[in-house]
């Protein structure tokens, strides 16, 4: 079939965007322009902030620690000298209080008072003897109480700050592109045990590959397009040769943020998808600790503990040790899972301008998967035998099996010269060693129950070490305010794999007999990858009033060379790329910030050509239009965006005679989309997340196979048209039930295919989460500090497939998950 000519395509997708495009843009323009005049009303709302009643929950502790939490928990700015708290303890502070109350109750008896600057701010200061003292005679006061910390603990499920976003401390107000920040006290609250669990209830992030492989957290956004992973900044092990890849559990993670759309512009060679950056629990100046243990169904349980605080009386190291160890049954007959993982961090800070924080994991899994194959008759199709059950073990037990074992040893330093410059530099080195075993199924037999089998190892081993150098300048030029970014990243990774298979027995899948002889493992690949990318990269974030303008651009080369141990050949390979963002917001007083940005991404690809000619990069590049609400001191967050992603530079069949087996690059996928969260506190007792994601993907350019056959026109795999989901979680103080709180929620993931031929339609789903939170101390004082959870997860256990490789492999979703959880804190 022949394709329209280039210049038809270019019309057609031309009008295409001054359709979509604009409608957005008005629409946004509008809200801010309908909304904006509410900004003239910015003090007036403050005002009604401050005199407003919130709910807080604030342990007793040292009474800075207290002060801290309480200015964080408000969204206030509180300055004070350590001297005025040193030796004081607090009660902490329970209940509903505006934030005048609040400061009164915390501060009561302490001979200290707050007293509110004309700025907004509040000051800590000793109280007036009863003869009268000036207060305007005090000495100056330091500050110690600061805003939320991009690297730190989230006071709530609202983040207010990202570094993900620009690699500089900023607003998410002012970050133009959409960013998800999936907080800690989320990751408690829902009860996530995975990466791809977290980001469950995020618009638009889908699990790759179904939500029953543990093994692994792979998802996509932005329309079928996967997602980079990164920790700290730093990105992880990726390769297509491998299965090398770390997984990272929870319980270690501070918070979980996903910068969705192309972000080669910062981050250099990347998918177009988007960046989910992880960000490790750090030291606390706050001493704090915990012990955890959990019981769960399927039959497992877990002990956690976390700890961290200072060393020395200055504050100057802090420590802080996490770990866990886990063993839980799968959904599956014979699969288990056991993890054991240890996370010490420490923390130097020799002055208030340096900062040296130290970060390690050893992590350690086995596991016998539960994410087992099954053919799509008796799945998601018709077998004449019935439909087989969630539980059936298509491998071999005594073969299958995966074998994890990862750690990373790596830095974070910070060093602020004066008010102008200040450099960082991030490093990390992360390896990674696994065995996977399996025997998937092949090929079904004509009576529909005889499964034919291979069994299969691979063995994986990579490496990558991670250094990001960064120089901070704050200056003004005019009327302009800059934040100027200038860095260079560089990249080392090496991937060893082996993959060796043989033919196994056949399995009866509807009256399975195990414990057969695996035959000796024929080696099929062997190869050796290295790859090192050198990115330079400059950013200049421009303030004036309620305008922000953020620019940047980077340079990257990337070398790669592949070695081929079993043809004994290498293949080297070099791409360079320039690439980009440029965003423009205005922040109106009241919280309300429309923005426009475009982006662009690359990814080298392996292979040649039929000329031998090496593949170019994959592009992407992006434009986003949306509108953001976050009124100062508050708890809610509101993202709605629209977007348009190309991706370019694709492999499609090379039609030109003789060449049926090559490929060429003129294949094209566009998405489009709208996406919309929304975060909030209601009445100060009640918490609500709610997200919903409408995504069209469409391959628009592609040659036919030597069939006659091509994709073109066709949507990409797994990209419904509409995902929803809603968790509201309300606390029960107010009925005299004090301490215990019950959520629930509720998952829609819209019809989507599985394969690229669109042949495999997964059905629409609709999931029920729930939980419920007891406080024990707020019932008993003698038990202060301990928590009773119960968490729920596809409460209904519905039945689903939520996953096929092929017509031979789908994957059954994840059944119904319950945990039982005891902590205790002080």
């Amino acid at each position: 079939m022949a394709l329209p000519s280039t210049d038809t395509n270019t019309h057609r997708h031309t009008q295409a965007v001054s359709r979509f495009l604009p409608s957005v843009l008005r629409a946004a323009l509008c809200a801010g322009l309908a909304l904006g005049p509410l900004a003239l009303a910015g003090p007036a709302r403050a005002q009604a902030q401050e005199q407003a009643q919130r709910s807080y929950d604030i342990p007793a502790g040292p009474l800075g620690t207290v002060l801290n939490r309480f200015a964080q928990a408000a969204g206030v700015e509180l300055s004070a000298a350590s001297s005025l708290t040193q030796s004081k303890h607090s009660p902490g502070l329970q209940g509903s209080f505006n934030v005048h109350e609040g400061f009164a109750r915390i501060l009561q008896g302490q001979s200290l008072q707050v007293i509110q600057g004309a700025n907004g701010a509040y000051s800590l200061r000793a109280a007036p003897p009863p003869s009268g003292t000036d207060v305007s005679t005090l000495s100056p006061v330091v500050v110690t109480a600061q805003l939320e910390n991009p690297y730190g603990p989230v006071a709530g499920l609202t983040a207010q700050r990202t570094a993900t976003a620009t690699k500089t401390n900023t607003s998410i107000l002012e970050a133009p592109q959409t960013i998800n920040v999936v907080t800690r006290d989320q990751i408690e609250m829902q009860g996530a045990q995975t990466v791809n669990d977290a980001v469950g209830y995020t618009p638009g992030v889908i699990a790759a590959f179904g939500g029953t492989d543990s093994r692994y957290d792979v998802v996509k956004a932005r329309g079928g397009l996967f997602v980079r992973q990164y920790l700290d900044g730093i990105v992880l092990p990726f390769s297509a040769y491998s299965v090398s890849v770390p997984q990272f559990d929870p319980y270690m993670l501070e918070r979980i943020e996903v910068l969705q759309g192309p972000s080669s512009g910062l981050f250099g060679q990347t998918t177009p998808g988007g960046i989910l950056n992880m960000v490790s629990r750090r030291p606390q100046a706050d001493p704090q600790h915990e012990l955890w243990l959990q019981g769960s169904h399927p039959a497992g349980g877990k002990l956690a503990f976390d700890s961290t605080g200072p060393l020395d009386a200055e504050q100057k190291l802090l420590y802080r040790i996490t770990g866990l160890a886990r063993k839980a049954d799968g959904m599956t007959d014979f699969s288990e899972e056991k993890r054991a993982l240890i996370a010490p961090s420490f923390t130097w800070r020799p002055s208030a301008d340096t900062s040296l924080t130290l970060l390690i994991h050893y992590q350690r899994d086995r596991t016998i998967p539960q994410y087992q194959g099954l053919p799509a008759k008796g799945t998601l199709r018709d077998n004449i035998n019935g439909t087989l059950p969630r539980s059936r073990f298509s491998g071999e037990p005594s073969h299958e099996r995966m074998g994890r074992e990862q750690y990373a040893l790596g830095y974070a330093f910070e060093h602020r010269f004066n008010d102008t410059w200040t450099v960082r530099q991030n490093m990390r080195y992360t390896h990674v060693d696994i065995d996977a075993r399996g025997t998937p199924g092949y090929m079904l037999d004509a009576d529909e129950r005889n499964y034919y089998r291979v069994a299969t190892q691979g063995l994986g081993t990579g490496s990558i070490l991670g250094i990001d150098t960064q120089a901070q300048a704050s200056f003004s030029t005019g009327a302009l305010d800059h934040t100027l970014l200038m860095g260079f990243d560089y990249v080392r990774q090496k991937d060893d794999y082996r993959f060796a298979s043989n033919m196994a027995a056949p399995i009866d899948l509807y009256n399975p007999v195990y414990g057969i002889d695996i035959p000796e493992l024929i080696p099929r690949i062997s190869t050796l990858q290295t790859m090192r990318q050198s990115g330079l990269y400059v950013q200049d974030q421009m303030r004036a009033g309620g305008w922000v303008i953020t620019a940047g651009g980077r340079y990257d080369r990337a070398d790669a060379d592949t070695e081929n141990r079993t043809a004994g050949s290498s293949t080297p390979r070099r791409d360079e790329a320039f690439t980009g963002r440029l965003g423009i917001n205005y922040v109106f007083e009241n919280g309300l910030a429309p923005y426009a940005s475009y982006s662009t991404s690359f990814e080298p690809l392996a292979g040649t050509d039929f000329d031998g000619k090496p593949y170019e990069p994959m592009t992407g590049e992006q434009a986003e239009l949306g509108i953001k609400y976050q009124p100062g001191g508050s708890d809610t967050l509101v993202t709605l965006s629209a977007f348009q992603l190309t991706q370019k530079n694709m492999l499609t069949p090379d039609t030109q005679p003789g060449r049926e087996f090559f490929s060429i690059q003129t294949g094209e996928v566009r998405s489009r989309g709208i996406s919309l969260e929304a975060r909030t506190r209601l009445w100060g007792n009640t918490d609500v997340i709610g997200a919903y994601a409408y995504t069209r993907s469409k391959i628009t350019k592609a040659n036919p196979d030597a069939s006659g056959n091509s994709l073109e026109g066709l949507p990409l795999p797994r990209v419904p048209r509409h995902m929803a989901s809603l968790w509201v979680n309300h606390e029960f103080d107010h009925l005299g039930l004090a301490g215990l709180s019950a959520g629930v929620g509720v998952r829609y993931i819209g019809a989507n295919y599985a394969d690229t031929n669109a042949s495999l339609e997964l059905p629409a789903n609709t999931f029920w989460d729930a939980a419920i939170h007891y406080d024990l101390g707020k019932a008993n004082p003698n038990l202060s500090g301990f928590k009773l959870s119960l968490t729920a997860s596809n409460l209904a256990d519905r039945k689903y497939v939520s996953y096929c490789l092929n017509d031979l492999q789908c994957f059954y979703g994840q059944g119904r998950t319950v945990l039982l959880n005891l902590r205790k804190q002080w």
